[in-house]
């Protein structure tokens, strides 16, 4: 069985290699990471400060790395056929 830490490290492995987050509009939103005080992060939305969800993953509990991989994900728009995509 895998952690959870893993399971989230293998979902950020594939939004890598699509390019980007699954269901993401192509809108810029901005987010940032917060520490929870028990070696992991949450990562939030800078506007309302609620907690980021893709789908059915709210992002919480994950590891230092797993969440600076998010972020660099979520805050990076996507290139389409060479031109940003916002």
């Amino acid at each position: 069985m895998k952690s959870k830490h893993e399971e989230h490290a293998l979902a950020i492995s594939v939004w890598e290699s699509e390019g980007r987050a699954p269901n993401r509009s192509g809108q810029l939103d901005q987010y940032g990471r917060r520490f929870d005080g028990d070696g992991t992060y949450t990562i939030y939305h800078l506007s309302t400060g609620e907690t980021a969800e893709i789908g059915p993953w709210k992002m919480e509990g994950l590891s230092p790395k797993n969440a600076a991989r998010a972020l660099r994900i979520l805050n990076t728009p996507k290139l389409a056929g060479g031109r940003l995509h916002l």
